[in-house]
């Protein structure tokens, strides 16, 4: 069921070499006229694109989150501040839902369903996005600290 919205998500999403080539060894892996149907190419093939769709949103979402705890964090090195970040991406339940449906949000109808469909997957997933995300914020540091 491919409606107008999941045409339009699936337009918006960015695609880089790094995806496209971990999407294509995947479903070479799994050697299979129909699309790849396993976690790994699901978190690879969508994933992987709307956290880097969403990248700007992540990282004023932790901004905004960081603001309050503006001095303490501007006072820590580069590695304690990516420390930080992470454990708040991490431990704070209010971010971390944040982060997810900011993420889930971007989903097809299809994905929605494969997200909903296994308690086990969503957990993954999940862990996933929280992953990616954690690695796209350390990443864009500095520009979290610009915008404090």
């Amino acid at each position: 069921m491919n409606t107008e919205r999941d045409a339009a998500l699936l337009a918006l999403r960015p695609t880089t070499t790094a995806i496209e080539q971990a999407v294509n060894a995947l479903a070479t892996a799994e050697s299979s006229t129909e699309v790849p149907t396993t976690l790994e190419y699901f978190l690879h093939s969508t994933l992987r694109s709307i956290l880097k769709l969403q990248h700007n949103t992540l990282v004023r979402l932790v901004a905004l989150h960081t603001s309050p705890h503006r001095s303490s964090f501007l006072q820590l090195s580069a590695q304690h501040q990516c420390d930080f970040l992470t454990t708040a991406l991490k431990k704070d339940v209010s971010l971390r839902m944040l982060v997810i449906g900011a993420i889930v949000g971007h989903f097809t109808e299809e994905e929605l369903e494969r997200y909903s469909a296994n308690a086990e997957d969503k957990a993954e997933i999940h862990k996933r996005i929280i992953e990616l995300a954690s690695r796209r914020v350390c990443d864009a540091r500095e520009d979290i600290v610009k915008m404090l």
